[in-house]
């Protein structure tokens, strides 16, 4: 199948009337088949999850950790999104909002990286002085700071400090995140004001952290540029979580900066993805999140 970019799925097709699956092979980082599988164990007929048939360490013919789920019918929302019309827009924001804030619901003491108990083993530094502190490592430990530049850097380290009051006030405690929630990772089905979630994939960086992670990653250009799905996203969520704040859009593209300064320190990124990070950089300091 298309779109992995570390391990690698396969469709099975089988014969008469016995649904398809997907084999999917983990070879990036094989301590990961166990924390995926408690994911959607955790969250299975909550939200949708791949349905796991089995799966195991190894096995006398592949050799290789592996999982066996049931094929979900949909398309990822990056080949559908620029199809869709004002109704199934609003339908999908709607879904999008209330699958985030249905995983978000899952709290943890401290953030960090989850071991296969889903248990933070590595922690994180947390809230707004957390993520200053990720920014100044990132801008300080690879070639992120060479590549921006010193006034933009600045530019950055203030941006993300006048917003420290406000990251530390939402959420009080930190969240099950889905650590890559993008429109390549989730399928939809349906048409018109019945388009939904159809699943949720590739939960190998899930942690515990703040859900403007997630956020910040849902409303990246083109869905950020739409104010309605941005509305229909907030109604979703606060159906599930109503503290969910009003400048929710500003505070997650303040968080969705660290994303934007990693890329740029990528030793083999590429000049587009250089490009694309100082321009999307620039724009969300300028404007203040909008």
């Amino acid at each position: 199948m298309s779109g992995g970019k570390a391990n690698t799925n396969l469709r099975l097709v089988c014969k008469g009337s016995t649904p398809d699956l997907v084999l999917r092979l983990y070879q990036r980082d094989p301590a990961q088949r166990e924390k995926e599988v408690a994911i959607c164990g955790l969250l299975w007929q909550r939200v949708p999850v791949p349905d796991i048939v089995v799966h195991g360490a190894d096995s006398a013919v592949l050799h290789e950790p592996y999982a066996l789920m049931k094929y979900v019918e949909g398309q990822t929302i990056e080949a559908r999104f620029h199809d869709l019309d004002v109704t199934e827009r609003c339908a999908l924001g709607h879904s999008l909002g209330s699958t985030l804030a249905t995983i978000h619901a899952k709290t943890y003491e401290s953030a960090g990286f989850l071991n296969e108990d889903l248990q933070v083993a590595t922690p994180l530094p947390n809230g707004g002085q957390g993520l200053c502190s990720v920014l100044d490592w990132l801008l300080d430990e690879n070639e992120a700071s060479d590549r921006l530049g010193p006034d933009r850097c600045e530019a950055l380290r203030r941006h993300m400090a006048q917003r420290v009051e406000w990251l530390n006030a939402w959420p009080p405690l930190p969240r099950l995140v889905h650590g890559d929630f993008g429109f390549s990772n989730i399928l939809i089905a349906g048409e018109g004001s019945d388009v939904t979630v159809a699943a949720v994939l590739d939960w190998e960086f899930a942690l515990a952290a703040t859900p403007l992670l997630d956020l910040g990653n849902l409303i990246r250009p083109p869905a950020g540029d739409d104010p309605t799905f941005l509305d229909s996203i907030a109604q979703g969520y606060r159906e599930v979580d109503p503290d969910l704040p009003d400048d929710w859009v500003d505070l997650a593209r303040a968080v969705d900066l660290t994303a934007w300064v990693d890329f740029a320190g990528r030793p083999d990124a590429p000049e587009d993805l250089l490009d694309h990070a100082r321009s999307m950089i620039d724009r969300i300091v300028a404007s203040g999140g909008s």
